[in-house]
């Protein structure tokens, strides 16, 4: 058996509405696509990427630094996956066109 270490990344967040319903749903769809264990820090919480009630605790604001882990034979997929999301504000401005 391999033994995968934790895979962490500072990300901040670039959603303009901060972590409301649309993105946590996208944050929660994607992490169910990881074996991985995937968590979100923020402000001295942590949340279970694949929690929408664990994500809507974090409160997190646009501009919010945040912590992401992962562990898992496919962590790096997931926490780059999961960066992507909250790296982005271009599905943002989608969701109001």
């Amino acid at each position: 058996m391999t033994v995968v270490p934790d895979v962490t990344r500072k990300v901040t967040l670039a959603i303009p509405n901060g972590l409301h319903l649309a993105p946590i749903s996208r944050i929660v769809e994607s992490a169910g696509q990881f074996e991985s264990r995937i968590g979100i820090e923020f402000d001295g919480k942590t949340a279970d990427a694949r929690s929408v009630y664990d994500l809507m605790l974090l409160a997190a604001t646009c501009g919010a630094p945040l912590l992401i882990s992962a562990e898992g034979d496919d962590a790096e997929e997931g926490l780059r996956a999961i960066a992507a999301i909250l790296e982005s504000p271009s599905q943002e401005t989608a969701e109001r066109s």
